[in-house]
C-alpha cells in the first residue's frame, strides 16, 4: 500500500511539473510571438482571467471538502429519480457570472483599436463561466479521492493551451486567437471533467454560499486581484510598449508565488485541522515565510546579476526595457510573495478582518496608480509599500489568532467555526 501511495504521489508530482512547464511555455510563446504591443493587450486580459482562476481554485477546494464530507458521513442523497438542488453548481454559475460582469465593467482596460477591442472583451468574458464549471468538476473529483484525475485534467488543459498557442503564433494570429484557445480549453475541460465526476463522485445537495465558504472565496479572489491588478493598471496608464515590457517582467518575477502556492496545497487542510494547536500552526507559517523569503532574495540576486541576459534569452530583443524593470520589480514583489505565504493560514481561519485589509489595499493600489503612472519606478515603490502593509497586517492577524488559541482551550472553538479575526 505504501508503494502504491508513493507511485501515486510521484505521478502527481511529475504531471504537476509538466503543467508548470506548459504554462511557462505558453507565456514565452505568446510574449515572443506577439511582441510588446499585442502582448500588453493580451496580458491585461490574462490578468482578469487569472483573478477568476484564483477564485475558481477556491471554489474547487470548497467543493472538494463538501464532497469528501458527504462521502465520509454516508449522507449521500439516495437515488429517488428526483433532481435536487446542487449548491456547487449554483456557486459556479454565480461566481462565473460575476466574473463576466467584472470583465465588462473593466472593459476600458482592454481597449484596442477597431473590432479587436470588442472581440478581446467578449472572449475574456466568455472564459469566466467555463473556468468555474471546470473548477467545480475538479473539486468533485478531488473530494472523491481521485487527485490524479484533477492533476491530469489541469495539466492537460495547460499543455493544450501551449501547443495551440504555438500553432496560432506560427500562423501569425492576433491576441484574440490566444484568448479563443483559452475559452475552448476551458469548455473542453469543464465538459470532460464533469462527465468523469458524474461517474465517480456523489451528487451534492448542500446550500450554496455558507458564511465560511463565502469568506474564503472573497479572501482568495481579493488577494488574486491585488497581485494581478498591477498589470491592468500599467496597461491603462502607460504606452503599449511599456505595458508589454512590464507584463513580461511580471511573468518572470511572479514565479516566486509558486513556492507559497505549492505549500498551500498541503498545509491548508492541516491548518484547518490544527486550529487549536498554536505551536504547530506557527511552525508551518514560519517554514513557509522563511522559504518564500529565501526564494525572493534568490530571485533578486539572479536578476540583478543576469537580468538582461535572462530577459533576452526568454523573451527576445524586443523586450530590452524589461531588463531595466526586473530588478526593481523583484524588490517590490517580495512582500507580496510573503503575504501569499501567510494567506493560507488566514484562509484556514476564514478571517473577516483580512477582508477589510484587502479592501484598503485595493483602494490604495487604485490611488497609487492614479498618482504615479506612467512613472514605472514610482509605481513599483508604491506597490511594494502596499504589499508590505498587506503582509504585516496578515501577520498581525496571525499573531492575534495564536494568542487566542494559547489562552483558550482547544475545545472552546467549535468545529467548522474558526476563531477570528
Amino acid at each position: 500500500m505504501v508503494a502504491r501511495h508513493g507511485r501515486a504521489l510521484a505521478e502527481i508530482g511529475i504531471v504537476s511539473a509538466l503543467g508548470i512547464v506548459a504554462t511557462t511555455a505558453f507565456q514565452i510563446i505568446t510574449i515572443r510571438g506577439l511582441g510588446p504591443s499585442s502582448y500588453g493587450l493580451l496580458a491585461a486580459a490574462l490578468a482578469l482571467i487569472n483573478v477568476a482562476a484564483i477564485g475558481s481554485s477556491a471554489l474547487r477546494n470548497s467543493v472538494a471538502v463538501t464532497t469528501a464530507e458527504t462521502l465520509h458521513s454516508g449522507l449521500a442523497p439516495a437515488a429517488t429519480g428526483r433532481r435536487r438542488l446542487d449548491g456547487s453548481f449554483i456557486e459556479a454559475l454565480v461566481l462565473g457570472g460575476l466574473g463576466t460582469l467584472g470583465v465588462f465593467a473593466l472593459s476600458s482596460t482592454l481597449a484596442a483599436p477597431g473590432a479587436l477591442g470588442l472581440v478581446t472583451v467578449l472572449l475574456t468574458a466568455a472564459a469566466m463561466i467555463p473556468n468555474f464549471l471546470f473548477a467545480r468538476a475538479q473539486g468533485r473529483l478531488q473530494g472523491a479521492g481521485d487527485s490524479r484525475a484533477v492533476v491530469w485534467w489541469s495539466t492537460g488543459a495547460q499543455v493544450a493551451q501551449a501547443v495551440l498557442a504555438l500553432i496560432a503564433v506560427l500562423l501569425s494570429a492576433q491576441s484574440s486567437a490566444i484568448l479563443a484557445i483559452l475559452v475552448l480549453t476551458a469548455l473542453a475541460g469543464a465538459i470532460g471533467a464533469s462527465l468523469q465526476a458524474r461517474r465517480e463522485a456523489v451528487p451534492l445537495t448542500g446550500r450554496p454560499f455558507t458564511v465560511n465558504s463565502t469568506v474564503v472565496l472573497l479572501l482568495t479572489i481579493g488577494f488574486a486581484w491585488l497581485t494581478n491588478a498591477d498589470v491592468v493598471f500599467v496597461r491603462s496608464g502607460t504606452p503599449q510598449e511599456v505595458a508589454g515590457a512590464y507584463a513580461a517582467a511580471a511573468v518572470l518575477i511572479k514565479t516566486t508565488l509558486i513556492v507559497p502556492a505549492t505549500f498551500s496545497l498541503y498545509l491548508l487542510p492541516r491548518f484547518v485541522r490544527s486550529r487549536g494547536n498554536a505551536a504547530l500552526t506557527n511552525l508551518g507559517v514560519t517554514v513557509i515565510l522563511v522559504i518564500t523569503a529565501l526564494t525572493g532574495v534568490a530571485m533578486f540576486v539572479i536578476v540583478a546579476v543576469a537580468g538582461d541576459w535572462i530577459v533576452g534569452l526568454l523573451f527576445g530583443s524586443h523586450y530590452a526595457l524589461t531588463g531595466q524593470i526586473v530588478v526593481g520589480f523583484a524588490i517590490a514583489w517580495l512582500p507580496w510573495a510573503l503575504a501569499q505565504g501567510i494567506l493560507v493560514r488566514i484562509t484556514a481561519a476564514a478571517s473577516r478582518v483580512a477582508l477589510a485589509v484587502f479592501a484598503l489595499a485595493t483602494l490604495a493600489q487604485w490611488a497609487a496608480a492614479s498618482l504615479t503612472l506612467p512613472d514605472i519606478d514610482a509605481w513599483l515603490v508604491a506597490n511594494g509599500v502596499i504589499g508590505l502593509f498587506v503582509f504585516l497586517s496578515l501577520y498581525a492577524i496571525h499573531w492575534v489568532l495564536l494568542r487566542r488559541h494559547r489562552t483558550v482551550e482547544p475545545a472552546g472553538t467549535a468545529e467548522g467555526e474558526p476563531g477570528r479575526p
